[in-house]
């Protein structure tokens, strides 16, 4: 036991609590100096890990004798700050001279905590926990003796200093990623470049630093390389595995992808389908607390931005070895269904299997061959059969969920076109064929049956879960749908059906759009998590994420488990061990996946800004896509969203109703779903923002 603890046993025995210095060395009765100094120290300690608060006249209080409130400080571009407490409580106001030193995103405590006039609680930080940012994105801007980084992150509204010796010949105006050294009190914090990504402005530059700041690397580490080379050179052994090399079998993935984790086969069993879905097997290659297991968790999944992609797996594995190519033998981890005409699976069987893939077909080409092109049909026609099938059984399928209540939300997806240098060449939405949704519903399929096998035999597992909305938000719904003349009657426990039925009550309104929009926004967000609760949007009492471990950590740990089970490697001992292993990896993606999700959409928002840029002065139409107090956002047809502020609106006395998302004047109206005319005003690929203003 080391003396910081040691002292603070002391401490608690005694019933300390608003104690100096001196107070505690006399009741302590500490004579020498060297002991007064380990005293000091361990105190200092102590009120840095928050065991005590120190108050400006020189006392130690604990946190919750002063009503410090523990939580994470996010600040703003403007200078001030709110506690986000760790209880879920009210967020907490934290003016910018009480933030005492802590930055954006730290773990903190607030304490002489009051109510503002309006009731606006009003603390300051009493306690830096825990540093939100190990290292910064920015731009390098030269000074005396260094250079300063100017944060990417408006709210981090810090500078961080590096020395001469430090800027690994940055120069000025190039992006880098700088490690935070050291916080000195009073001053900038201490930093060192760890890597120079390019050119501030240039888009391939621009896009390294949003990645970077989400945590996410283009490159492995060496070791990590070297482990993926040498697992991709091993060949895995046919015994024990199912030999599938026999059956006709299809991947059906988009015309770039490269990293092929899903193959299907389906063949007819009377008036049954006998469907079987083969997923990677990654877990042989990727074994358990390696290097490359390790790498995997940390970053958590693959990210995806126009023109490329950042790994979760280095590429020996990703596209090489684990990828279901054409023509090649490959480990298989495969769920086979046997499903009836009503969508209902009869039985199943899940093994290790060997397969052969056929043919590589993209969503396009088995769309145009389903539709009905002679010439596809004609090169394909070996397969042109299943596939017929294939969408007969995705029909059903589809079928037995809108029975049950799945509730089907209306999204659009944007492609981004780029050249080599990353410029845009072109916006667009996604075009959503009847291939996608085939693989969509075999895909589920095989991710409710694998959840639901593996809960009945209780053993530790990452599943995918979807909790019901709210009663507080469904309650702000029925209110928004009265506001449109629509009454909806909700009890108490709503059920996916119901949600569902909203969806179909507004089906051929002109309020379709928005319903849309309003009732997504009243869900809960999936999660991962170690304990089946079901999914709610899917209306499926079982489900988990199992069909593309490539490029997502959960579908990996599932696999892991399901092998251990299908081997006989999962006895009391490793029950425990892969319990714990389950819940770290649940956090952890749910953590990696929010990152992703982030990363993504601020380079999607790049993208599209860069695009608009020469297109100032442009008119468009678009739908109202957010209503806010300070303005609407308007989505184009090719997906760009921009803002028309409150000031460029039409002259008029408005009023914002946030539960209803409208902004009404005496001769004006904007609400959700409207149809407008907007003029692209500014585009700003650096924040990400296009700005309309209203073409009356």
């Amino acid at each position: 036991m080391d003396f910081k603890t040691k002292l603070l046993e002391q401490i608690k025995g005694a019933g300390l609590n608003g104690f100096t210095e001196r107070q505690l060395l006399v009741r302590l009765n500490v004579q020498s100096a060297d002991d007064k100094k380990a005293v000091k120290a361990a105190l200092a300690e102590l009120a840095a890990s928050g065991e005590f608060i120190l108050s400006a006249g020189g006392k130690y209080r604990t946190p919750a004798s002063v009503g410090a409130v523990k939580g994470t400080l996010l600040c703003k571009a403007k200078g001030f700050g709110f506690l986000v407490p760790e209880d879920g409580g009210e967020d907490i106001f934290i003016p910018r001279e009480r933030l005492g030193g802590a930055m954006h995103k730290d773990v903190v405590y607030a304490a002489a905590i009051k109510n503002k006039a309006g009731g606006r609680r009003e603390g300051e930080v009493a306690a830096i926990l825990e540093r939100g940012y190990k290292s910064v994105v920015g731009t390098v801007k030269k000074a005396m003796d260094g250079a300063f980084v100017i944060p990417d992150d408006r709210d981090y509204f810090t500078y961080v200093f590096v020395p001469q010796g430090a800027l690994k010949n940055a120069a000025e105006g190039f992006k880098v990623v700088a490690k935070i050294t050291s916080y000195a009190a009073g001053r900038y914090p201490l930093g060192e470049v760890t890597e120079v990504l390019g050119k501030s402005g240039a888009p391939v530059t621009e896009v390294l630093a949003i990645t970077r700041a989400f945590g996410f690397a283009d490159v492995f580490e060496k070791s990590v390389k070297k482990e993926a080379v040498v697992a991709a050179s091993v060949p895995f052994g046919y015994a024990g595995r199912e030999d599938l090399r026999g059956l006709l079998t299809v991947t059906i993935d988009g015309d770039d992808a490269k990293d092929l984790d899903d193959a299907v086969s389906l063949t007819r069993a009377g008036e049954d389908f006998k469907l079987s879905v083969h997923i990677a097997d990654v877990a042989h290659y990727v074994k358990h607390k390696s290097l490359l297991d390790n790498e995997a968790f940390k970053r958590g999944t693959s990210v995806y931005f126009p023109g490329n992609v950042i790994p979760m797996l280095p590429e020996e594995l990703s596209n090489g070895v684990c990828s279901l190519n054409e023509r090649v033998d490959r480990p298989a981890l495969t769920t086979e269904m046997l499903i009836d005409v009503n969508g209902k699976v009869k039985g199943h069987k899940i093994y290790e299997s060997v397969i052969n893939s056929d043919a590589r077909m993209t969503y396009k080409n088995v769309t145009k061959i389903l539709d009905g092109d002679a010439e596809l049909i004609e090169k394909y026609k070996d397969i042109v059969p299943m596939l017929r099938d294939m969408l007969t059984l995705s029909k059903i399928l589809n079928a037995k969920r809108s029975r049950r209540g799945s509730v089907f939300f209306e999204s659009r997806e944007s492609v981004i076109e780029t050249d080599a240098k990353g410029n845009v060449l072109n916006v667009k939405p996604y075009e959503f064929g009847v291939a996608n949704e085939i693989i969509e519903e075999f895909m589920l399929a095989a991710n409710e049956t694998v959840a639901e096998f593996v809960s009945h035999l209780g053993i530790p597992f990452v599943y995918r879960v979807h909790e019901k909305p709210s009663d507080e938000k469904m309650e702000i719904f029925q209110r928004f749908m009265d506001g449109l003349g629509m009454k909806v009657r909700m009890k108490a426990g709503i059920k996916p059906h119901e949600v569902q039925s909203f969806l179909d009550l507004a089906e051929n309104s002109e309020y379709k759009t928005l319903v849309n929009k309003i009732l997504l926004r009243s869900m809960q967000k999936a999660k991962y998590d170690t304990v089946n609760k079901g999914h709610f949007g899917l209306a499926a009492k079982y489900y988990c994420h199992f069909t593309s471990p490539i490029r997502r950590y959960p579908d990996l740990a599932a696999h892991r488990i399901i092998k251990m089970m299908l081997n006989g490697g999962l006895n009391d001992k490793n029950i425990k061990k892969m319990s714990a292993f389950c819940g770290e990896a649940a956090v952890n993606s749910c953590e990696r996946e929010r990152a992703a999700e982030l990363a993504e959409r601020q380079c999607d928002d790049y993208y599209k800004a860069f695009f608009m840029e020469d297109k100032v002065g442009n008119e468009y139409d678009g739908i109202i896509s957010s209503v806010t107090g300070f303005g609407i956002f308007v989505e184009l047809l090719n997906t760009v969203e921009g803002l028309v502020r409150n000031e460029w609106l039409p002259a008029d006395d408005y009023t914002f109703d946030g539960d209803r998302y409208t902004i009404t004047g005496k001769k004006h109206f904007f609400g959700l779903g409207g149809a407008v005319r907007v003029r692209v005003e500014s585009a700003d690929r650096t924040s990400g923002q296009v700005n309309f203003s209203l073409v009356e």
